[in-house]
């Protein structure tokens, strides 16, 4: 999304909510604590967040922040997929 769309504000402020309702919901669940997947997913979330409450909801994020959230969401991902496969093939978790 372009830094000048009138809707940026709009979307980041969607995100946040999104955002903040997503760890109300999930930091209940003591057995999610644990998992690599949550605190990676949880880091990222805070990272965007603290990163517009910081510079502002119009602020891009810089290339470096970027690259490091996408990492953490695609590490989550891969620790979801490793730990549903250890759940399916009878492995104890």
């Amino acid at each position: 999304m372009d830094k000048n769309d009138p809707n940026v504000a709009a979307a980041v402020a969607g995100l946040r909510d999104t955002s903040n309702s997503w760890v109300a919901k999930y930091r209940r669940g003591k057995s999610l604590l644990g998992r690599a997947s949550f605190r990676e997913i949880y880091s990222a979330l805070n990272a965007v967040s603290g990163h517009y409450i910081s510079f502002g909801l119009t602020a891009p994020i810089p290339a470096k922040r970027k690259a490091r959230i996408l990492e953490e969401m695609d590490t989550a991902e891969m620790n979801e997929y490793c730990l549903e496969f250890r759940e399916l093939n009878g492995y104890s978790v």
